[in-house]
């Protein structure tokens, strides 16, 4: 079947032909009729079957994402000229690279000299390690990702979009999404995804180039991830000198993977016929404490969307606890060092059935979501017209090499409040506002606003020891008001004292 004709977006872009298709992107080839030039551009399809919430999430991540892909400069990257929002989806229009992926010259040719991996290995670290600097993480390195142009120059694509796409959906909408012979063991288990998860990819990424096959790959895409989780790496056959590079790269700890400065080195070694020489992982880091599971501070909120600031000039609270943006966050009392609380309490008691209808008239019978693996506990009150709708997630954050639980979770809190902040913008599909401390809710608080094509939210989020918990007060309207600010307060100095009053 011929697939339908695409809109002239934004009034310049005219799709030519189809190149090719993704597990959620089609790529075409397309002139820009105002530069007369040829580009590529990517459509980034969404599934239908998930709630229009997650949809609008997924279309705002994409346009943010591909935003500030589009001011990576570099001869490794392949350039994103423009970010579209039409027809209710994602439109990225990126250069046309003339040549094949690093998976076609494979597929075709067969595997490469290992002289050869080793310079297009070089060529996609420079890529990383610049994306890396600029605080954007890959997430999906593999060789259908990386371009061996006709001029000889190697391109890495697909910066930023990759983490809305993939071969494999994991779990649910709120996983991971990837392809699994290339997602390192960090990411599946959901304890990282930083750079070095990145380099993890590449190490696949380049012995499949020079092996001719992935390192892990099975028949199925579950044996796969079990593989990559379980089982060491097979030893190379073909990679001569860039054996000890891709046994290193693909180490299951990331604190024993190598540095992207040694890795350098060692890259630019083999390139040249020399040994790779030693591989040494980088200087330790400062702890960084675990994550609390992800419902209510990372995936929570997709219920209702994350978003920019169009709709919301500011955070007004209406009440003298608000404190401005500058504010420092409350410094950690003294506590015990494994924290007031042994666990995360379940959310559906942390109001009584006359408090959650203070906040939400006419509420059902709260609806609780366990705590699981990779997701926090949370509790959900809905009124009977839908005119309201508190939900509450609480994470429980233990002791960590070096600090207290509720230092942990302080530092925590800090990172998630700088996260949100540096979401704050206008976006297509919604905006997030302001970021402004609270006080007297808990050892500290921040509150903000978000707006979700016809939804809206007003959250506050908290600490208690070693408690982590976001408010979330939603209803359906285009604007925040006061009201609905109110009412996220309210909740959260009820179960704030609530909790301050347990043994």
């Amino acid at each position: 079947m011929a697939d339908p004709p695409l809109p002239v977006l934004a009034g310049r872009y005219r799709a030519i032909e189809r190149l090719g298709a993704g597990g959620m992107g089609v790529v075409w080839r397309a002139e820009d009729d105002l530069l007369h030039r040829e580009v590529a551009i990517k459509e980034v399809k969404l599934d239908p079957t998930l709630p229009e919430a997650q949809r609008a999430e997924m279309r705002e991540r994409t346009l943010r994402e591909a935003r500030a892909a589009a001011r990576l400069g570099h001869p490794s990257i392949v350039t994103v000229h423009d970010v579209i929002a039409q027809d209710g989806r994602p439109w990225i229009v990126m250069d046309l690279v003339r040549g094949r992926s690093l998976a076609q010259v494979v597929r075709r040719d067969g595997p490469l000299p290992s002289q050869r991996v080793a310079a297009i290995g070089l060529a996609v670290l420079d890529a990383l390690t610049l994306a890396h600097s600029r605080g954007i993480v890959h997430r999906d390195v593999k060789p259908a990702n990386i371009m061996l142009a006709h001029d000889g120059g190697v391109l890495l694509t697909d910066f930023g979009i990759a983490a809305l796409e993939g071969d494999v959906q994991l779990t649910s909408p709120n996983a991971l999404v990837g392809s699994p012979g290339y997602m390192a063991p960090e990411r599946l288990r959901g304890t990282g995804d930083g750079p070095a998860a990145d380099l993890w990819s590449l190490g696949a990424t380049l012995y499949t180039a020079a092996e001719g096959r992935s390192p892990f790959q099975r028949g199925v895409p579950a044996a796969t991830l079990g593989a990559v989780l379980t089982e060491q790496t097979p030893l190379p056959a073909r990679a001569g000198g860039l054996t000890p590079v891709l046994l290193a790269l693909l180490t299951k700890d990331p604190r024993d993977r190598p540095g992207e400065a040694a890795l350098r080195t060692a890259l630019q070694r083999v390139a040249q016929g020399l040994p790779a020489g030693p591989l040494s992982p980088p200087s330790p880091a400062p702890e960084t404490p675990p994550k609390p599971r992800r419902t209510g501070w990372l995936v929570g909120a997709a219920a209702v969307v994350v978003v920019g600031a169009a709709a919301v000039a500011a955070v007004v609270l209406g009440t003298p606890s608000e404190e401005p943006v500058a504010a420092t966050a409350s410094p950690v009392a003294a506590d015990s060092p494994a924290g007031r609380f042994d666990s995360a309490p379940d959310p559906c008691t942390l109001l009584t059935e006359a408090q959650s209808r203070t906040v939400v008239p006419g509420a059902t019978r709260p609806t609780g979501i366990k705590a699981e693996q990779d997701r926090e506990a949370s509790c959900s009150w809905d009124g009977p017209t839908d005119v309201r709708r508190l939900r509450v997630s609480v994470g429980h954050q233990a002791a960590v090499p070096g600090k207290t639980a509720p230092e942990a979770a302080h530092e925590f809190f800090a990172a998630e409040r700088t996260k949100i902040a540096a979401d704050e913008g206008t976006g297509p599909f919604g905006g997030t506002g302001p970021v402004k401390n609270v006080t007297r809710v808990g050892k500290e608080a921040f509150a903000y606003d978000i707006r979700a094509l016809e939804r809206v939210s007003a959250l506050i989020r908290f600490r208690v020891s070693n408690l982590l918990i976001e408010v979330n007060v939603s209803r359906k309207g285009k604007l925040v008001d006061t009201e609905l600010r109110r009412h996220a307060l309210r909740a959260a100095r009820l179960i704030a004292e609530g909790l301050n009053n347990r043994d």
